[in-house]
């Protein structure tokens, strides 16, 4: 088939900005389809009609949109000239030898001035469809349907509705930056953000040169597979084990966490404005481990001075498991790595803190040259994000 259907739900509602919504929406698709087929996306009524100039790859181009955010579901199919008999002999050439025991036909006029009405649609195809096929009619669960959607110049009809990941295009919210360690939360979080129209840039940890580059590995696969929701994107990796040996040196022992935390956000934050970011996006979960009680978070977020969007507070860690997999992070997150070394890791960590503590025991470190080291020894992995 040489036809897309785009349909797309929140954009609809956005008045006099729909507009700008609908081409940052057909920006994203041509940018993210453009090496698999030659195209042009048009916008209808309500959608987005790509036009593939020859028959697209299938397995490639699909896989695809359902990674564009904005995109709620979509229908490959064949277009017509507007007509009833020309919708029939479109379908009857369609159909060929496909084999099906029930079917379903839904019509659907996207302009008020058609004369040519839905119901009238359905029962003429439903019939040259019974003829053809004998299957029966199931309004309730058939094996296929039959979706047509009906313009004063063209008809579009296809055999398959298939659901995307819905949201707003990537890109109209603006651009943060998001804190991605190698587990299950951050990227999550990060996908929850750019479901939100948010551009993510990737800020990674790790714990050199106390721990191996499994974690970074880990992580870098993580973040390109992230970036193919966005066209591609960066990843800022911060060395940080150097600061977290001398925070274990030089800190008690409960603050270490809530002290590395502090810490990461000020570096995070630094890289976040230098690239245009206008927040941090961070996978935490309330009270899903010490570091997250409520008063362990507002003082850990005293550090910073941009926004910080938690995407994931309220949630379970079932709830963002199934999250992970429905993503298709939760495979890669899961493998094991070595994130850090026991001896950085508190063996009774601080569940409730005040912003005031955190403070006094920072006046005795060096906090400012540790920030400054930090950014200095960042390294920027660009993400292809095909």
């Amino acid at each position: 088939m040489q036809h897309i259907l785009c349909h797309y739900g929140e954009i609809a509602l956005k008045k006099n900005n729909r507009n700008w919504f609908e081409q940052a929406l057909i920006k994203n698709i041509e940018r993210q389809l453009k090496d698999y087929a030659p195209l042009k996306a048009h916008k209808l009524a309500g959608r987005v009609w790509i036009e593939f100039a020859e028959p697209h790859r299938r397995e490639a181009v699909q896989p695809l949109l359902k990674k564009i955010f904005g995109v709620v579901n979509f229908i490959p199919c064949e277009r017509v000239e507007a007509g009833l008999d020309k919708l029939k002999a479109g379908v009857l050439t369609a159909l060929g030898d496909y084999k099906f025991d029930s079917f379903a036909v839904r019509a659907k006029k996207c302009e008020p001035q058609l004369a040519l009405g839905s119901q009238e649609v359905n029962e003429a195809i439903g019939r040259l469809v019974q003829e053809k096929t004998g299957s029966r009619v199931d309004l309730e669960n058939p094996q296929t349907t039959i979706h047509i959607e009906m313009f004063h110049d063209r008809f579009f009809f296809g055999f398959e509705k298939i659901a995307g990941p819905g949201g707003l295009p990537v890109g109209v919210a603006g651009s943060v930056a998001g804190l991605l360690s190698g587990g299950i939360d951050s990227p999550v979080a990060c996908l929850r953000m750019m479901k939100r129209g948010c551009r993510v840039l990737f800020v990674h940890f790790h714990s050199a040169p106390f721990a191996s580059e499994q974690s970074l590995d880990k992580t870098l696969d993580l973040a390109e597979y992230l970036g193919s929701f966005q066209g591609g994107g960066l990843l800022l990796a911060v060395p940080f084990g150097e600061i977290q040996r001398e925070i274990v040196a030089k800190a008690p022992e409960g603050y270490r966490v809530l002290l590395y935390r502090r810490m990461m956000l000020r570096i995070a934050e630094v890289l976040a404005r230098e690239y245009g970011s206008m927040g941090l996006v961070t996978g935490e979960s309330l009270s899903q481990v010490a570091s997250q009680t409520l008063s362990n978070l507002a003082s850990i977020e005293q550090a910073a001075t941009l926004p910080i969007f938690r995407p994931l507070i309220g949630m379970d860690k079932v709830e963002i498991v199934k999250e992970a997999q429905a993503f298709g992070t939760y495979e890669t997150s899961i493998r094991p790595h070595e994130d850090c070394c026991s001896f950085m890791v508190p063996r009774h960590p601080k569940t409730q803190s005040r912003a005031e503590e955190l403070e006094r025991l920072e006046a005795n470190l060096p906090v400012d040259a540790w920030v400054e080291r930090g950014v200095k020894e960042t390294k920027r992995h660009v993400l292809q994000g095909g």
